[in-house]
């Protein structure tokens, strides 16, 4: 994998109630809700999640919409609609390389594979599954349950009305969740060099295009995180973002601690200021014009929880989503202007 920053790494908690986080099927007029085994101090756990599947597609759906909203228009059908039919190109059809693919906006966060051409691209956007904060006391707190709900045909006499009942799952609970967005490697071909004359995007418009991208990424990041999941015709979820680290570095950092873990903020900035320390001293002591021991920093921006100061790490604690969203925007270097 090529390396280029910036490495956008996070890891949070949010709070859902009555929602449809993931669909697992149906079973006769009964739909049901995922459900995923977990285990936390000394037991098995079966409890609801969000798959990492579901979020990179709402994600895509978000990233696409916030893309449009600030002028991009390099979407096919597909990603335009929020469908998540990748390797198309803007025309609609199979693209032919993955340098065609990636001028679609879906393509280039999210991947793809055309097997009968073996032309894939590896997702610069990933998710763990969502699943309840792995203690005794949350876990047992999580719930699944079913509501009745019913159709009437109005267009039927009221002798031949008939309600057609179905069942449907909800949960509700408190959700760790970590994600991964390499956005240094958007309009970058991952597999293939483009070929001078056929680049994804204009070169003239190159450097704007891929700004526009980036911000649209970390923007669809935070719509996401208000709420999303199946079902929402019926029941849009009750969501709340509790808290949420996000850390953001010019080397290759590994992910945070997933948001589940009752000790992921520590453990998180323990790995970042080791990663840092390394990148930051080989910086300092290479002589590279312009280096400096903050040219090795990671900034890392803090909502909901207080991060205490360590080792090479420029570290920000926010009060507010407006403060959170600026900083982490500043920190990618996509600020508006």
């Amino acid at each position: 994998m090529r390396v280029a920053g910036p490495y956008v790494r996070v890891a949070g908690r949010f709070r859902v109630n009555a929602a449809v986080l993931t669909g697992a099927g149906t079973m006769g007029n009964y739909n049901m809700h995922t459900t995923v085994r977990v285990v936390a101090e000394g037991g098995v756990y079966e409890v609801p999640a969000l798959t990492g599947n579901a979020l990179k597609h709402w994600h895509s759906v978000h990233a696409a919409e916030q893309y449009q909203a600030l002028g991009g228009s390099n979407l096919n059908e597909y990603c335009m609609k929020g469908v998540g039919l990748r390797g198309k190109g803007l025309d609609g059809r199979d693209a032919t390389d993955e340098c065609e693919a990636i001028a679609d906006l879906c393509n280039d966060l999210h991947g793809f594979l055309i097997p009968d051409k073996q032309i894939k691209r590896d997702s610069l956007v990933k998710f763990a599954f969502a699943v309840p904060i792995l203690t005794r006391e949350e876990l047992e707190l999580a719930q699944k349950f079913a509501v009745t709900h019913n159709r009437v045909d109005p267009f039927k006499s009221p002798r031949e009305t008939e309600m057609m009942v179905f069942k449907q799952e909800y949960s509700s609970a408190r959700y760790g969740f970590s994600a991964s967005l390499d956005l240094g490697l958007v309009l970058t071909p991952l597999y293939s060099d483009c070929a001078k004359n056929k680049p994804p995007v204009d070169k003239n418009k190159f450097n704007e295009e891929k700004t526009l991208r980036m911000r649209a990424a970390v923007l669809g990041l935070f719509s996401a995180l208000g709420g999303v999941g199946a079902r929402a015709a019926r029941a849009l979820p009750i969501a709340h973002l509790d808290e949420v680290v996000v850390a953001v570095s010019r080397f290759p950092i590994p992910a945070l601690v997933h948001g589940s873990y009752p000790d992921y903020v520590e453990k998180s900035l323990d790995v970042l200021s080791a990663f840092a320390k390394v990148h930051g001293n080989r910086q300092t002591h290479s002589g590279a014009s312009g280096s400096s021991p903050a040219s090795g920093a990671i900034t890392v921006v803090c909502y909901g929880v207080n991060c205490s100061a360590a080792g090479g790490l420029h570290v920000v604690n926010v009060k507010s989503f407006s403060e959170l969203v600026e900083a982490v925007l500043k920190g990618v270097n996509v600020v508006p202007s």
